[in-house]
């Protein structure tokens, strides 16, 4: 007998399901039966992320009845936090100032609602939403993420629903996060950044924009971030069709990234991150093959940590501009070193996926850092080791 299509597909899956218990339930110690049914074994013992993250579920209970209590006229118990009465202030980029140094990085914390629910995200500095472009985007072929030793690759292909529904979808739940949103901008001209700003003005919640400049152009494939007068002409584009300010987000894989660093300030930009991703790739020996879908992708995490801190420390000393760093950042003491490298903040993104407290807890460790050494403000450790 001859079968639908459909039916063959879901025999396949369900074959595919069976093959995947067993890794799924690795996932956290899980059993068998539970990646069987998705429910919890009530006689299985919490693992520590899981303990962590259900105080970090209650943290928002919490911060509910500190509101309530605060209209009652008691003393909100947010003041005991461990960052409080420290001055922890940076200016990230020219005319934005935010209460701390510690933001997340585009395309690791969604569009900042999915966390929510589990962090406080209004003690963050500020978040930067998912790369927006002018239309929606389905995101690249499957594997999109392939882990590596200390960090991961990703090739996710900028998947987001478009810069009108982005706004129309996320601008009121970013009103109430009570945070600073900076939203990451993408595309393939120069006429498709300018089209994301135009779309997203009057965003509520909206303080500033990222320019992803790792993309490559539609005129000859270069990536915009790799050649200084691409960046420029989009750094300047942008900053004729906002009054925001502007960031552009430095590509490592630029033959010289001092020299873009130099031509996005020159044309205008209001501060910059350094860096996106390294371009990388690993090999399925099995089927010989790349893991990833679309061969090579962005690596992040720790791995890139020491090459992202060596250029903030080159740009430091090129610009005039705020640099906020990015690229391996776990804790405190790798904040630290950013900081000291030159940059006025950091951005927290692929420790996120392992611990979603991890931008609290960086947050956490510059408080106790400032107070540790007797310092006025976390400003005093901008720049330290750059040369006198």
């Amino acid at each position: 007998m001859s079968r639908s299509i459909e039916e063959s597909l879901e025999e396949a899956a369900a074959v595919e399901e069976n093959e995947d218990l067993p890794e799924v339930a690795d996932l956290d110690g899980a059993s068998a039966g539970e990646a069987l049914t998705g429910e919890p074994d009530p006689d299985r013992a919490p693992s520590d992320l899981g303990l962590r993250l259900h105080a970090a579920l209650a943290e928002p209970r919490a911060r509910s009845a500190a509101t309530e209590a605060k209209d009652a006229g008691a003393a909100p118990p947010l003041a005991s936090l461990p960052e409080s009465g420290v001055d922890l202030a940076v200016e990230v980029a020219r005319g934005l100032r935010l209460r701390n140094p510690v933001l997340t990085a585009a395309g690791t914390f969604g569009q900042g609602v999915e966390y929510a629910e589990l962090i406080a995200v209004s003690r963050l500095g500020a978040i930067v939403n998912k790369g927006t472009t002018p239309s929606a985007r389905p995101g690249n072929p499957q594997y999109r993420i392939a882990e590596s030793p200390s960090g991961i690759l990703n090739s996710i292909g900028l998947e987001n629903p478009g810069a009108a529904e982005v706004a129309r979808r996320y601008g009121a739940a970013w009103a109430e996060l009570g945070v600073p949103v900076i939203v990451n901008v993408a595309g393939y001209s120069v006429d498709d950044y300018v089209y994301v700003v135009h779309e997203m003005a009057g965003t509520p919640g909206v303080v500033a924009y990222e320019l992803n400049v790792s993309c490559p152009n539609v005129r000859g494939g270069m990536l915009f971030g790799s050649d200084p007068d691409l960046a420029a002409e989009v750094t300047r584009a942008v900053k004729a069709e906002t009054d925001l300010p502007v960031i552009v987000k430095l590509t490592p894989n630029a033959p010289d990234v001092v020299a873009v660093a130099r031509a996005c300030e020159d044309a205008g930009a209001d501060g910059l991150t350094a860096i996106n991703t390294v371009l990388g790739m690993r090999i399925d020996t099995l089927r010989r093959r790349p893991l990833l879908g679309t061969g090579s992708g962005g690596l992040s995490g720790p791995a890139i940590r020491p090459i992202a801190v060596h250029i903030t420390y080159q740009v430091a000393q090129a610009v005039t501009i705020p640099i906020i760093g990015a690229g391996g950042v776990t804790s405190a003491q790798d904040a630290l070193e950013f900081l000291m490298a030159g940059a006025s903040a950091v951005q927290v993104g692929t420790a996120t996926f392992a611990d979603p407290l991890s931008p609290l807890k960086v947050i956490e460790g510059l408080a106790s850092y400032v107070r540790e050494h007797g310092l006025a403000s976390i400003r005093d450790v901008i720049g330290a080791a750059l040369p006198t």
